[in-house]
């Protein structure tokens, strides 16, 4: 069979993506998956969501969810991460500008007017712990 890699080179890879597939639990135990970018801080993963959305809403109620990343140009190698989520209030905005400045290399165009949307929109930040990689952890 194919080489799987080790934990190090599985966050490596991880670091080095930005967009994954994220799956919470609805109230009746059913899987919702939601593509999301993301980018990471030490062994966890950070994305960006509003109150108001099915993944959060989902979290609220069970920390648990996976996140399949794929590279860029096709489905190999994937990394699935498997953890339990922290919802992080920022009401300044500025966990969410860091987050944007890691996942775009940049700045928003215009500064006040992000951290205005930020606000207004209730922007939260969801860190996602790396309890489990697989293919990597039997």
């Amino acid at each position: 069979g194919g080489q799987t890699m080790n934990r190090s080179e599985a966050i490596q890879f991880i670091e080095t993506q930005k967009n994954g597939v994220m799956t919470t639990l609805l109230e009746d135990g059913r899987p919702h998956s939601a593509p999301i970018v993301y980018a990471t801080s030490g062994e966890t993963i950070e994305i960006s969501a509003t109150w108001t959305r099915v993944k959060t809403k989902n979290l609220e109620r069970d920390p648990r969810a996976n996140l399949c990343i794929l590279p860029d140009n096709g489905w190999f190698p994937y990394i699935t991460v498997e953890g339990t989520c922290e919802l992080i209030e920022d009401p300044e905005g500025r966990l969410n500008l860091d987050l944007y400045r890691r996942i775009t290399g940049g700045d928003p165009d215009d500064m006040d007017d992000y951290l205005k949307a930020m606000a207004r929109d209730r922007r939260l930040i969801i860190r996602l712990s790396m309890d489990r990689i697989y293919p990597l952890d039997k």
